[in-house]
This record gives structure tokens, C-alpha cells and sequence, in this order.
């Protein structure tokens, strides 16, 4: 009877793992976030709380019709981050995963000429 009811209660708990979706992470600080013309900004983006998950994705869209799609520069056990460099203000930004995405850090430096 204790195998059958250990059969039953692994089988309940990975439908419910199975079945629960995950919550993406919107930015929950910053947006509107520029360099002046002639500069670029370099954006920094962390992930908290992602309970040890893989790889992400962050989605970050700028004002001048740019759209970025990156994965992390690190992945930690329960953090990801991410780093966007681009020109024109930051209007959003978020993650495929679970947890609280926050602007970390953001710095201007001049545009590379080739």
C-alpha cells in the first residue's frame, strides 16, 4: 500500500510542477534612461530570484526603434545578467523568467568609430 500511495503522490506532485506556468519578469526600475547624441548607453540588467533557472532571454526595445535580444553575460544560481549597449532611451525591457528584473546599472561612453 506505501508503494502505491509514493506512486501516487510523485505522480500529483509532477503534473502540478508540469502545469504551473512561468511568469515573465518585467523591468521593475527605470525606463527613459539616454545618453546624449553622439554617445552610447550601456545598460545592465539583473534577473533576482530566478530559482536556479537555465539560460534566459531579455527583451529590451529603445526609443529609436531598436530591439534587443540577448541572453546573460552570467548566470549565478539564483541571478541572471544581462548586458545591452545601444543608442536612444530605454523604453522597456524583460525576461522569459521568473523573478524580479531590475536596471542594475547604466553608464554613456562614446560612440566606437571605425
Amino acid at each position: 500500500m506505501r508503494k502505491y500511495l509514493a506512486v501516487a503522490c510523485l505522480t500529483t506532485f509532477a503534473s502540478v510542477a508540469i502545469a504551473t506556468p512561468v511568469v515573465a519578469a518585467d523591468l521593475s526600475n527605470g525606463s527613459g534612461q539616454s545618453c546624449p547624441e553622439g554617445s552610447v548607453g550601456t545598460y545592465h540588467f539583473v534577473n533576482n530570484q530566478t530559482g536556479g533557472a537555465s539560460a534566459g532571454t531579455l527583451t529590451a526595445t529603445f526609443s529609436d526603434g531598436t530591439v534587443w535580444v540577448v541572453g546573460p553575460s552570467a548566470v549565478n544560481r539564483n541571478t541572471q545578467h544581462f548586458l545591452v549597449e545601444s543608442e536612444g532611451a530605454l523604453v522597456s525591457a524583460s525576461t522569459d523568467l521568473a523573478g524580479r528584473l531590475v536596471l542594475s546599472d547604466f553608464s554613456c561612453g562614446d560612440v566606437k568609430k571605425d
